[in-house]
């Protein structure tokens, strides 16, 4: 692997915003900023960081210049990216990686914005009323009131609209007058009403891009077999587990499930670590910690609490999701105040994370909301 050492003094610049690309770097100690028409907009520190590599990989202008925070010294590879990666391929994975958290971490920001816009526009201001053309509807059609009160609940905190219907006419005549972001159908309707009703809903084209979800018993193969030949859009299991059933609706909705995980209180930022984590919202949290964290320094807050208070044990993927949001804020140089909630055994055992060291441990929420507040 061939490439020259450089060595850079603080405020020098290593390329320039506008410049043509022509190979790329490697950051090997000390700290980089990225700047575009003067303003900082984030800062390079770790040592292995590649930059300069995606205008040679698009072989288009800088959009933006790095220039040297502190005394740096880096590795500057200058040959073709497909001759580099043609020789080095194991090096290839690396760069591809570095690529998808960049990408990852425009999504987060372009899913907190533009998908909630989208959602909004599409709820017709005529069909509701003044105070609630701000939120999602949602339509829940099963003949168990109590379903339909959980589902509710489960809504409240994002501050979705629930409505609910025992039996297929209510819900096509609830249809006809009022727009619905997503529909929610039991399978348990009497005479395959759940298929018959999504049909009649596809067949409208006020709802034909309007997601249908079915809901089943767990362990009920026929109707979870019926449910996916029948093209629901997802598959909702009874008994109903919150962080499930939300993480569903937050996917059928094109928002970000991460959402429900974080809160913003006066001066603090809150985390709730779920007791459940699929790979699809492990990911999804993770990919939006950069932009929250940004965000909640943009805003001046202080402090950040994550509580773990559901969990029975320390997990595996909750301490990954912990370990990650720990180390990030320590690589952006520990500008919060960071406090658990926790109890049992593991509760210590979170300060040894990397960036969790002058951590607090608090026993609830509200010991650790007051002491911080």
């Amino acid at each position: 692997m061939i490439y020259e050492t450089k060595h850079f003094n603080a405020g020098d610049y290593i390329i320039k915003e506008g410049e043509m690309g022509k190979g790329f770097y490697i950051l090997e100690l000390g700290e980089l900023e990225v700047v575009r028409s003067e303003k900082v907009l984030n800062e390079i520190n770790l040592k292995g960081a590649m930059f300069g590599e995606l205008s040679e990989l698009l072989l288009a202008k800088r959009d933006a210049s790095i220039r040297a925070k502190t005394n740096v010294s880096v590795k500057y590879f200058d040959m073709g990216l497909n001759t580099f990666v043609e020789e080095n391929p194991k090096f290839a994975v690396k760069m591809i990686r570095n690529l998808g958290r960049r990408l990852s971490r425009m999504n987060a920001v372009a899913i907190q914005g533009n998908t909630r816009n989208d959602i909004l526009k599409s709820i017709s201001a005529s069909s509701l009323a003044e105070d609630e053309d701000q939120k999602v509807r949602i339509l829940v059609i099963d003949d168990k009131p109590m379903i339909i009160k959980q589902i509710k609940g489960f809504a409240a905190e994002p501050g979705w609209l629930v409505e609910g219907a025992g039996d297929i006419a209510s819900a096509v005549s609830m249809s006809e007058s009022q727009d619905y972001n997503a529909f929610i159908v039991s399978s348990s309707l009497p005479d395959d009403g759940a298929i018959e009703l999504r049909r009649k809903l596809k067949s409208n084209s006020k709802f034909s891009n309007v997601p249908v979800v079915a809901m089943i018993i767990k362990g009920d193969e026929p109707a979870l077999k019926k449910a996916t030949d029948s093209g629901f859009s997802q598959i909702i299991v009874k008994p109903l587990e919150k962080n499930k059933v939300c993480t569903i609706l937050y996917d059928i909705l094109n928002l970000d499930a991460s959402d429900q995980y974080f809160d913003l209180e006066e001066n603090i930022l809150f985390f709730r670590v779920p007791k459940i984590i699929t790979s699809e919202l492990l990911e999804d949290i993770k990919g939006s910690y950069s932009s929250r964290l940004h965000s909640t320094i943009n805003d001046g807050i202080e402090n950040v609490i994550i509580d773990l208070s559901v969990l029975d044990e320390a997990g595996e993927d909750s301490v990954e999701l912990v370990g990650e949001f720990a180390e990030l804020i320590e690589e952006m140089g520990s500008p919060f105040n960071l406090a658990f909630v926790a109890t049992g055994e593991d509760s210590e055992m979170w300060k040894n994370l990397d960036g969790c060291e002058e951590a607090q441990i608090f026993e609830s929420l509200e010991d650790a909301k007051s002491q911080m507040s």
